[in-house]
């Protein structure tokens, strides 16, 4: 073991405070909306900085507007300037404005303009009038609304924030329909006014455009044998420091670290639109990985976000060893403070985490690739332009990459492997039955999982499955239901796709387990009826 802690102080050692701010500023600079020009420029800006460090580069294209698997990329696409503007009476008016507020125009939104009163839309098959407010998943009120300007709110995100939200239609889903985003607490009071009786006019401009350019994804890599392959997407409005700048930032700053590893060993990079850009990346890939470790939000100030690093284990059926040395990796990393005695304890709050889809590591597990991910949730600003650089933490960044790095270099040179996955997966079950005496949910069964874990082929074609695809073969009621059952989302979309494909056995009852749920009768007979649509498709 002293010879990880000697590697520690050797990461430890690379001075990256200034990297890691720079870094922070440059990349938040950019507005990376998939398709984007700031997207773009945000890949190029990585490109320049890691061929500079001497790794080879390969810029690769994402087709717009295309499928693969069952996930769509969405059209380019540009958000030039935009406002909208709220009169309620003879009170002073309410006004956003795009260059304030980078996530106020739905990324994909189509361009227009206009003046008119609000209608509120609590149905959205019911829902009508020029200009509608309403809560609703972007894509489907974008499908399902026929008006000039759909307002959406968001009760999940942060009140005093304008919430990002995404349409991600190709080229032939463009219709006179634009689409903005403003902050709960507006909503709220303009919900209570028209509730009222009282008449409140909106204006609203959106100058947008689309195009059928490719986007761009970035791998960089070094060494000829197969090593780590470390994920983190680029994408996301300006400023989205936590999610996901962080995320590429401390892949950077992986990538420096371990060319600083006493032993050389091979490792790559990837940097794309999430999703869109990963399930595309094998055509770029050098070699096939020996496991991928997925960076997405990453480094922040705890007490700020309110956030939890989560090391996300794989699916417990696959044969995984990676997620034992990235949880090692941040035991021996952020266990620093001490307790009375002398123990050392964490210093940031970290947790073992059920496999949750959500990110780029989905499709690298649908590959058949060893993959976790590192990720902080919740995040008090998630997905709104109050997501800036001062919730992020450069030590919290560092500290993080020294952990990931460490976990790569010990899959690449298989540290103690054979004793790593017997006690990790010991500590697992003891992990579950704990968590049952807290939940009062009995996962013994799990142990028999755990037992029998499937090797999992490498398969390139698979992608999980997108909610755009989900809401366009279930119709608008059925995806309702789905999408508001707890762990439904990544059940249909990866979890039972790939057991359903190797056979393994109740996975309807292990998912359950695994991510200590309980669903009722009627739960599971809306999840049952949307398998059983999708897995028809699966062949």
């Amino acid at each position: 073991m002293a010879e990880l802690h000697q590697l520690i102080d050797v990461y430890k050692s690379v001075p990256l405070q200034g990297k890691v701010r720079d870094l922070l500023r440059k990349i938040t600079l950019y507005n990376r909306i998939q398709g984007s020009i700031g997207l773009e420029k945000a890949v190029y800006e990585v490109a320049d900085i890691l061929r500079e460090n001497g790794f080879e580069t390969r810029i690769f294209e994402v087709p717009s507007s295309s499928v693969k698997g069952f996930m769509e990329t969405p059209a380019s696409w540009n958000a030039v300037n935009g406002y909208v503007e709220f009169s309620i009476g003879n009170e002073s008016k309410l006004r956003f404005n795009y260059l304030d507020h980078p996530t106020l125009i739905a990324a994909h939104s189509p361009p227009g303009e206009g003046c008119s009163e609000v209608k509120v839309c609590k149905d959205l098959s019911n829902c009508a009038g020029e200009a509608v407010i309403v809560e609703a998943p972007a894509f489907v009120a974008y499908r399902e609304i026929q008006a000039r300007l759909i307002i959406l709110y968001d009760s999940k995100r942060y009140p005093e924030a304008v919430p990002y939200t995404g349409l991600f239609i190709g080229v032939n889903d463009v219709k006179n329909t634009s689409v903005v985003n403003i902050p709960y607490n507006t909503a709220l009071k303009l919900l209570s006014r028209i509730s009222r009786g009282q008449r409140v006019e909106v204006c609203w401009k959106v100058e947008s455009s689309f195009s059928t350019k490719p986007m761009y994804g970035l791998l960089a890599y070094k060494g000829d044998d197969p090593g780590v392959l470390y994920v983190s997407h680029i994408c996301h409005p300006k400023p989205g420091a936590h999610d996901n700048a962080s995320g590429v930032i401390s892949n950077i700053v992986v990538s420096e670290l371990v060319d600083n590893s006493p032993k050389k060993i091979p490792h790559a990079h990837l940097f794309v639109p999430e999703y869109s850009g990963t399930i595309f990346a094998d055509k770029v890939l050098p070699w096939v990985p020996k496991a991928v470790i997925n960076l997405d939000m990453v480094g922040s100030k705890q007490w700020i976000t309110n956030s939890t690093l989560n090391i996300v284990n794989s699916p417990l059926f696959m044969k995984s060893m990676v997620s034992s040395y990235v949880y090692l990796g941040v035991k021996l990393v952020f266990d620093e403070a001490s307790s009375f005695g002398g123990f050392k304890l964490p210093a940031s709050r970290y947790s073992l985490s059920p496999y949750t889809a959500g990110s780029d590591h989905d499709v690298t597990i649908l590959w058949g690739l060893d993959s976790a991910m590192l990720n902080e949730w919740p995040s008090k600003y998630y997905h709104t332009d109050m997501d800036d650089v001062d919730t992020i933490s450069q030590t919290q960044i560092i500290s993080t990459s020294i952990a990931a790095s460490l976990a790569g270099y010990l899959v690449s040179i298989d540290y103690r492997r054979d004793e790593l996955e017997k006690l990790f997966l010991d500590y697992v079950k003891a992990w579950y039955h704990m968590e049952s005496i807290k939940t009062g949910i009995d996962a013994s069964g799990l142990s028999k999982l755990l037992e029998s874990q499937v090797k999992i082929e490498y398969d390139p074609r698979l992608t999980p499955v997108s909610s755009r695809y989900l809401y366009s073969i279930l119709g608008l009621e059925k995806y309702n239901k789905l999408r508001n059952i707890k762990g439904a989302h990544t059940f249909i979309t990866v979890y039972a796709p790939l057991a359903h494909i190797y056979g393994v056995k109740d996975y309807f009852e292990m998912f359950q387990l695994e991510n200590l749920l309980h669903w009722t009768n009627e739960e599971k007979q809306v999840i049952s009826e949307a398998w059983s649509t999708i897995s028809e498709k699966l062949g």
